[in-house]
Formats: structure tokens, C-alpha cells, sequence
């Protein structure tokens, strides 16, 4: 159930399969509090959709995970996988892009809440800006569900995927080395908002 690539995921089925075993890939988006209510957004990997066999050992496991709306069948091994590394992916650069214009707007004197306001109304918006928000204003970025150290993790194994299938990885590249500073600076178990840290005070070498 945790984010590795499709090549991986699918050597690690022929194994399973050879030894006598059933191989199913579940990636899950969402984190502790999520697991907790079972509301994880599950996406499933496997030769068949294990809602076809209710009765059987998967399908009750996942729906204790997740609501039944929220079980996401994909496809063949490998390709939960592959969705799941790019849903990640979008953690990386929303938050990396989000820094960015929350920096300049603070370097420019702007007020904040005019540009969340508009931000808000508009189709730019998503749900991840506010919620990090005031960690970023307060450069206190606390304990994480999903820290800084693994984004780093499944941002290098999303552009190892992304060479291979023949896509441009510049913006991997640039993704990967500010959360690379981030971590450098002592933030790499702290929530992965801390790359705003790296976005906008460059000239801070280590808060820790």
C-alpha cells in the first residue's frame, strides 16, 4: 500500500504469483486522520476488480480502508501505481507553485488575505493552499502526516518514472532540488510545507 513505481510494484507480483500468492497493489491517498475514519482514497491494482468477489479476503480489507465511492479499481498491476506516484507528484508542485506566489506576494507588500480571497473564487484555487497556508505564514511547520523527507522520496522515484516513459523531467528536476533544500535545512520530519522555507527565504542556510 505504499507509493513505489509500476516496475517495481509489478517484478514484486511475478515474484508473489511464482511463490503460490495473490498480488494486489493499493496505493492510498490521504494520511493518518483519513485512515483513521476510513476514508483513505484507495486505488487498486490487480488482474480483476475485487469488488467482483465480495466474499472474498481483499474486498472487506479495503473496505475497511475506505468508503465503497473511494475503492478505485485501475487497472493490471503497475497502473494504481503509476496513478498513485502522479497524484504525488501534484503535492509537489501545487505546494512548490503555491510557495512561490505566496513569497512574491508577501515580498511585494500585498496583502495575503486580498490574494487568498481571490485566489479562492477563482479556478486556481485548491484545498491544499489553505490548509498550509498558516504553517507557511508562521514558518512553523510541525509534525507531519506526510513529511518533507518522504515528498523528496516520491518526487525522485516520479522523475525516474517520467525519464523512462520519455517525458520532459526539467520541472522534476527543479521540483526535486528545492525540496532537496528544504530537507537540507533540518525540515526533513517536519510537514512538507516546509518547502516554502526553501522557496521564500533562500538566504536562510539552516533553521535547525
Amino acid at each position: 500500500m505504499g507509493t513505489i513505481g509500476p516496475k517495481e510494484s509489478s517484478e514484486l507480483a511475478a515474484e508473489v504469483v511464482s511463490a503460490g500468492g495473490r498480488y494486489i497493489e493499493a496505493p492510498v491517498l490521504g494520511s493518518q486522520p483519513e485512515a483513521e475514519k476510513g476514508t483513505l482514497l484507495i486505488m487498486v491494482g490487480a488482474d480483476t476488480d475485487p469488488r467482483g468477489d465480495p466474499d472474498g479476503p481483499v474486498w472487506p480489507l479495503l473496505r475497511a480502508l475506505g468508503q465503497e465511492p473511494n475503492i478505485h479499481y485501475i487497472g493490471p498491476v503497475g497502473t494504481a501505481a503509476a496513478v498513485k506516484l502522479a497524484l504525488n507528484q501534484l503535492i509537489a508542485s501545487l505546494t512548490i507553485g503555491f510557495s512561490t506566489s505566496l513569497g512574491l506576494v508577501q515580498r511585494s507588500g500585498a496583502p495575503v488575505d486580498k490574494f487568498m480571497s481571490i485566489l479562492r473564487a477563482s479556478a486556481l484555487y485548491a484545498p491544499t493552499y489553505d490548509k498550509k497556508l498558516q504553517k507557511m505564514l508562521d514558518r512553523d511547520y510541525g509534525v507531519a502526516n506526510f513529511p518533507t523527507k518522504h515528498l523528496l522520496k516520491d518526487v525522485r522515484l516520479f522523475e525516474n518514472e517520467a525519464a523512462a516513459a520519455g517525458l520532459d523531467t526539467r520541472l522534476l528536476a527543479a521540483l526535486k532540488a528545492v525540496t532537496q533544500d528544504a530537507v537540507d535545512r533540518g525540515l526533513a520530519d517536519t510537514d512538507y510545507s516546509a518547502v516554502f522555507d526553501a522557496v521564500a527565504h533562500p538566504q536562510d542556510v539552516e533553521l535547525q
